[in-house]
């Protein structure tokens, strides 16, 4: 487990907070697919918001659906507190992502926004097998993460110089893993995402139900 790495993201998320806030609170570029997460959730479904940042995720179901009742986590204690001024109705913690299974509530549904890229293979495995036991049957998980070959997984440079590992996943690996933890892929969709590098990233965004 590259627990150096995950303190290096966590250490770098916690000093970008506020031009994180900034450059990327809307989330409007992926709303099909939370649009089509939300067709999944009933009224009064409970979220878990992993990895929330600022809360923008959030924001965007709360303006869609303010019956619903999220709870947000997040190793960076500065987003929590963005978080936090942006949900005035919703719950927000610091709490690690990988200890998912101690939390004492079970959920309707787990959203994981572009944490997969901190993570290696062996810690998405896990973190799947933990969300599976912490939803209640038909519960549905949300990902979305960095499409590539595992292989080419490798350090790239923040806006600000610090040098991060990241990980990327091809659909058909996380797929493989999410039906070996008993889901069912319900939607899948990529999109091109541009950065300031030279490189253009590939995102990927699936929603897969528990069946058992």
């Amino acid at each position: 487990m590259n627990t150096t790495n995950n303190q290096k993201a966590v250490d770098l998320f916690n000093k970008l907070a506020d031009s994180y806030q900034e450059r990327f609170l809307s989330v409007d570029a992926y709303s099909e697919s939370f649009h089509a997460l939300l067709s999944l959730l009933d009224k009064n479904s409970r979220v878990l918001d992993v990895a929330c940042g600022p809360g923008n995720i959030s924001r965007f179901l709360l303006n869609e659906r303010p019956e619903l009742t999220i709870l947000g986590i997040d190793l960076a204690p500065n987003m929590i507190e963005w978080a936090k001024k942006n949900n005035p109705t919703a719950r927000f913690m610091v709490h690690d992502a990988q200890q998912i299974n101690q939390l004492a509530e079970t959920f309707d549904a787990i959203i994981v926004g572009f944490l997969f890229p901190y993570f290696t293979m062996t810690q998405v495995r896990e973190f799947i097998g933990k969300a599976y036991k912490k939803l209640h049957t038909g519960g549905i998980l949300y990902i979305s993460t960095m499409e590539d070959r595992y292989e080419n997984s490798r350090l790239r440079t923040s806006s600000t110089g610090e040098q991060v590992l990241m990980h990327y996943y091809e659909a058909a690996d996380l797929i493989e893993i999410l039906e070996m933890n008993q889901f069912q892929v319900v939607f899948e969709k990529r999109q091109l995402f541009s950065t300031d590098l030279p490189e253009s990233d590939t995102d990927l965004m699936l929603i897969a139900r528990k069946i058992t």
